[in-house]
């Protein structure tokens, strides 16, 4: 299925710099931030406009020579050429590939207050012994 103006207007603008809020609301689209983030999320699952942005990604790796295996390989020849040389330039490229390969995860801590009420049925805990 073809992608409506809006739609095509959207992936020119994600593919820019792969912001979906920032190119939703560039694409033409009248709503708020949050309406945005919402919407865009939604189209970015849609099998057409993630075939689109797929087909340009691919073009795009294909004309620069840059693919994610040539990156892969240059982080490799940093991390080679610096692990006893300058250490923290090799971290940061281990961390980058570890990222990539989603080796560690951020740990998100949440904080507030929780509170419940909790209603026992009639006779629930009564001695049995009476």
């Amino acid at each position: 299925m073809a992608l409506s103006e809006k739609q095509m207007n959207f992936v020119n603008e994600y593919m820019k710099d792969m912001n979906g809020t920032a190119a939703y609301l560039r694409a033409g689209y009248k709503c708020t931030e949050e309406a945005a983030r919402r919407a865009a999320s939604r189209l970015l699952t849609n099998v057409d406009v993630m075939s689109e942005i797929g087909q340009r990604t691919d073009k795009m790796q294909e004309e620069s020579g840059m693919s994610v295996q040539w990156v892969l390989d240059r982080y490799k020849d940093i991390i080679m050429n610096n692990l006893t040389e300058d250490p923290a330039v090799a971290k940061g490229a281990l961390d980058s590939v570890a990222k990539h390969y989603g080796m560690f995860k951020d740990k998100v801590e949440h904080s507030g207050e929780l509170s419940f009420k909790v209603t026992l049925p009639k006779g629930f805990g009564d001695d049995a012994d009476d």
